[in-house]
């Protein structure tokens, strides 16, 4: 997806680990593309379609797990590590269920471009874009519009059990 529904992933997980900073959240739901950002970059990935370093099935497995792993190193849980590999891995999913994304700018429907390995590898994707950009971008809204109101109603009942600690 273009990223804004792999944030109502991110919103939407916070009150399950909630000593984890909302940001850790966003930067592991867009994890992938940042990856793709830096690889692009150095090199190691192109606009050619493509990406196996990035948004391969078997590397997006790899860096949920090292994510999921640091998380719940540095915050000393378990929790808070399935929570963020989780996050990672719900990118791999959303851009399955919606790639390849150039049919927008190309004009016509594109093969499939995520690599289940590497290059040479068998390529998968959906193709939601290639069918219709209108249910793929009320799919990113619906996405996004189910993880805001879990984030601000955790947010709201935090405000209140804190406000009665603290005596208010």
């Amino acid at each position: 997806m273009a990223g804004i529904a792999h944030l109502g992933f991110a919103f939407g997980a916070k009150p399950v680990a909630p000593k984890v900073p909302l940001i850790i959240f966003i930067v592991a739901a867009e994890l992938l593309d940042i990856l793709w950002f830096l690889f692009y970059i150095i090199g190691i990935e192109n606009l050619s379609g493509t990406s196996p370093w990035s948004h391969g099935l078997f590397m997006s497995v790899i860096w949920s797990i090292l994510a999921g792993s640091s998380v719940g190193i540095i915050f000393h849980s378990s929790r808070a590590g399935i929570v963020t590999g989780t996050i990672v891995f719900s990118h791999w999913i959303l851009d399955l269920i919606t790639h390849p994304m150039g049919a927008i700018l190309a004009g016509h429907p594109l093969p499939p471009d995520l690599p289940l390995l590497f290059n040479g590898s068998p390529m998968v994707g959906l193709g939601l874009y290639n069918h219709s950009a209108m249910v793929a971008y009320l799919t990113e809204l619906i996405l996004t519009g189910a993880g805001l109101p879990i984030y601000f109603a955790y947010k709201k009942k935090a405000k209140k059990t804190n406000r009665r600690a603290a005596g208010v």
